[in-house]
């Protein structure tokens, strides 16, 4: 759950919407006049105070000439003239969140941290502005996000549609002013990306009501001439009231027609109403729908990718209520839209459940629950809450025999030395075993220290971060900080980089390494001997990303790669990248030196990479902070429908068949593939052995009346757990658990609300919902409960046998919270409470932070 209020603001072309969320999750719309949605309108009294809302619309009957409907429309024009006076647009937009501002402040008492969102299209400039605004504005620095990703938050989340890494949805922004249109890709870890965009900015509700009024127009002029001159051309107050009254009639009519077949329409001074049809709408607004659609079809063009190729579209804006919208879009595109009743608040909300919602210890793998034909990018590659290392998984007991005595024999005296000798044999025959399997027993649970502890000085920041990118990853006796910092350079950002002794604290290198620039991302690929990270350097070229690979010694650039994706995933010391919908995958060291490539697919004939993902190991359950991340190998999906397993050193093939499609949801453990295929009563579970050429060796058909499976993740060395949304409800899930050995469902996880499963060595820590709260509970390879549940969450396992969580990332600024240590018993020590940070990640006994003060170690057990 979010630890503190957000406020998120859409400050659209004709009207704004602001959503909070309270710390328990819940949100809520603000209200203005009695209503979620306030015109984004200002009128300049002669005071010089600026109105907004439903107050500056009231106003611009007495001074016309003081009024802006649309300022969001004018940034471009950097100032607006409201009657004898300049306002700049920053000025304008400023009193528009001053008013969202008073009023948050009105239901909670303070204003909380704010995201802002702004068209996917706007340049640093025009974002500049809008930072310019909320600060004139009195809010702490904001976050912007983009309408487009902020709506395919919600369409994920609120909606729950879930998408796998690789899908691409598009989202139809129809406001007042404007059509927006973006395709949004979902990333490894869980952002969206924008592959395309565009729209209309001459095409919005404005024109349909415009069309509306000269539609009604052509009757009023034919009955009452006078009257309709009057309401074309107004002189004076009561005109130009009446002209008004006439628009609100007519935009009144369209959202009922949107309702019902008919809707009166009231003319100022007629005395018999007339009416609109719904045939009459559709008819007017065909014209101007056919250029939307065009558009729409031109921006999917860019992508690539077919409409029936996407996970879905999105319609948000007020004027998508409008059925012909819909119903136009099916007819122009194939696909059926998704809009809601009230479509308006999406973007709103969307933006908050983005920035609200804690990051998932594991990313889900998702599949949308009609699943199109896409790319899904690798899960093990992502940043996780604690670093770029895949999700841990459980393994089972271990036994120990013991020995026994042999047949008894003849009995005969045995003198009082003898047998304390033998006494002596037979109890390090039992307790050796045991001390050994002790020993070496790598599920072993460690004790916590009472309390956190610093270790070492601070290491300041060498200059004020910018709220950028915050990110720590922990890698045994070193560890890396990243944060990046306002520069001088054209670009505006510098990232900072700085490595540290994980064991004393004290600094790697001399200072912060410092490369100019933004784009950054927010994985980071470290080992013994790699360190590796992104950047969107030139979005122009046919290689955008660049890679950077460093030295833990000093901070060198060993190397630098540019590619055409950024989609990488790390196993051992080597780093993989792959472009989803491409065709080579390229392997290099921690030099950044090629290691091996080769190619799958044809180009030639479009059959590309639509998903793939590494071969994970049982070994990795034992160092869960130093995990391999797989065997070496790794596994694909071209848009054929082939299967394929390489070797990853070699780059030599070792398996290849067409078992499932791409639509289908994949996942590799211990050398075996597992497809979950979706059907109309539940879905089947393939699962192929990947050294017998993949051969089917199982296949378990699971009925289920819940939403397809949107996640196949290894909860233990030989259980497999597969993750069957709820529908209708957010992160609540039930989970099937699969024992390949057994070939059978041997636990199902659906008696409570649960959210993750996530491992401890060889148990489970089971997330479940108690009212709004989530609890942790240990679960043995038996699945009974083994001690009491903790009321803290987002575990990770730092060792086989013990947890911690520690304050989540806020992506604004500090984040307060507490460190908890969980052993595999149930035991839970608390180690420190209200930690404030920006950024955390630990080893098996050690956590390190990014803090108010700067770059801290801290420790929680002896090395």
């Amino acid at each position: 759950m979010p630890a503190e209020y957000l406020l998120s603001v859409d400050l659209g072309t004709s009207h704004t919407v602001a959503v909070l969320v309270w710390p328990d999750g819940r949100t809520r719309p603000l209200l203005f006049d009695g209503s979620p949605v306030m015109p984004s309108a200002v009128f300049l009294d002669p005071g010089g105070t600026i109105h907004t809302g439903r107050d500056a619309e009231r106003l611009a009957l007495t001074a016309p000439e003081r009024f802006e409907p649309n300022p969001k429309q004018r940034i471009a024009d950097g100032t607006l003239l409201l009657g004898d006076r300049e306002v700049p647009v920053a000025g304008a937009l400023a009193a528009i969140l001053g008013r969202v501002a008073r009023t948050a402040v009105e239901s909670i008492g303070h204003l909380p941290n704010t995201v802002l969102t702004c068209p996917a299209a706007w340049s640093e400039q025009r974002r500049a502005t809008l930072h310019d605004a909320a600060a004139k504005a009195g809010y702490r620095p904001v976050k912007i996000l983009t309408e487009p990703v902020a709506a395919a938050h919600y369409y994920t989340s609120r909606l729950s549609h879930p998408m796998r890494p690789g899908q691409a949805l598009a989202v139809f922004d129809f406001g007042g002013g404007t059509l927006d249109i973006a395709v949004l890709e979902r990333r490894q870890d869980g952002s969206f990306g924008v592959l395309a965009d565009g729209g209309l900015p001459d095409l919005g509700g404005l024109d349909f009501d415009a069309a509306l009024v000269a539609h009604i127009g052509e009757t009023v002029k034919q009955r009452e001439p006078d009257i309709w001159k009057r309401l074309e051309n107004p002189s004076g107050a009561s005109e130009l009231r009446n002209r008004r009254e006439l628009w609100e009639e007519v935009r009144a009519a369209k959202e009922m027609l949107s309702r019902s077949s008919v809707a009166p329409v009231t003319v100022p001074d007629m005395a018999q109403s007339l009416h609109l049809t719904r045939g009459e709408l559709d008819q007017i607004s065909r014209p101007l729908l056919a250029r939307a659609v065009a558009e729409t079809q031109r921006v999917f063009g860019l992508t690539g990718r077919r409409p029936d190729q996407l996970a879905g579209l999105f319609l948000v804006g007020g004027s998508s209520r409008m059925p012909m919208v819909s119903k136009m879009l099916h007819e122009g595109l194939g696909i059926a839209p998704t809009v809601l009743e009230q479509p308006e608040l999406p973007v709103s909300e969307g933006a908050a459940l983005a920035f609200a919602a804690p990051a998932p210890v594991t990313p889900p793998a998702q599949v949308p629950s009609t699943p199109p034909q896409s790319p899904t990018a690798p899960q093990f590659s992502p940043p996780m809450r604690s670093g770029s290392l895949p999700p841990v998984t459980p393994g089972t007991d271990e036994t120990v025999t013991l020995r026994r005595s042999g047949p008894e024999k003849a009995k005969r005296k045995i003198p009082p030395k003898w047998i304390a000798i033998a006494a002596v044999v037979v109890v390090l025959a039992i307790v050796l075993p045991i001390g050994w399997f002790w020993l070496t027993n790598p599920y072993k649970q460690k004790p916590f220290d009472e309390e956190l502890a610093p270790v070492g000085d601070v290491t300041a920041f060498a200059a004020e971060p910018n709220d950028g990118i915050y990110e720590v990853r922990v890698w045994e006796d070193k560890t890396l900080f990243a944060y990046t910092t306002a520069s001088a350079d054209p670009s505006g950002e510098e990232l900072h980089l700085r490595a540290v002794d994980t064991a004393s604290g004290y600094p790697l290198w001399e200072s912060d390494v410092v490369i100019q620039g933004t784009g950054w991302d927010a994985s980071y690929y470290v080992s013994d001997d790699l360190l590796a990270f992104s950047q969107e350097a030139d979005s122009s070229s046919e290689t955008p990303y660049r890679f950077y690979f460093l030295d833990w010694k000093n901070g060198d650039t060993r190397n630098t790669i540019d590619s055409s994706d950024r989609t990488a995933a790390r196993s051992g010391d080597h780093l993989v990248i792959a472009p989803l919908g491409g065709n080579t995958f390229t392997v290099y060291d921690g030099d950044g030196e090629k290691v091996s490539t080769w190619d799958l697919g044809n180009a030639e004939e479009s059959v590309t990479v639509s998903n793939w993902d590494l071969v994970g190991t049982p070994e990795d359950l034992k160092t869960p902070s130093t995990r391999a991340n797989g065997n070496g190998r790794v596994w694909a999906v071209t848009s054929d429908n082939v299967a394929h397993v390489y070797d990853l050193e070699s780059g030599e093939s070792v398996a290849e068949k067409e078992v499932q499609t791409v639509d289908d949801l994949y996942f590799a453990w211990d050398n075996l593939l597992y497809v979950a295929v979706d059907k109309e009563t539940g879905y089947d579970l393939n699962v192929y052995d990947i050294d017998e050429g993949l051969s089917r060796v199982d296949e378990e058909t699971i009925t289920s009346e819940t939403p397809a499976p949107d996640q196949v993740k290894a909860c233990g060395e030989e259980l497999v757990c597969v993750r069957e949304p709820v529908e209708g409800v957010t992160d609540v899930y039930t989970w099937q658990v699969y024992h390949p050995e057994k070939q059978e469902i041997v636990h199902v996880f659906d008696e409570r609300e649960y959210r993750y499963i996530s491992p401890l060595g060889d148990r489970l820590m089971v997330e479940h919902y108690e009212g709004d709260d989530v609890r942790t509970q240990i679960y043995d390879k038996g699945f009974d409960t083994v001690g009491n549940s903790t009321d803290d969450d987002d575990f990770e396992a730092i060792d086989g046998g013990s947890a911690l969580t520690w304050p989540a990332a806020s992506g604004f600024s500090a984040n307060t919270g507490n460190v908890v240590g969980l052993g595999r018993d149930g035991t839970r020590t608390s180690l420190r409470t209200d930690l404030e940070v920006y950024s955390c990640d630990a080893s098996d006994t050690r956590l390190a932070c990014l803090t108010l003060e700067g770059m801290q170690v801290f420790s929680f057990r002896d090395a």
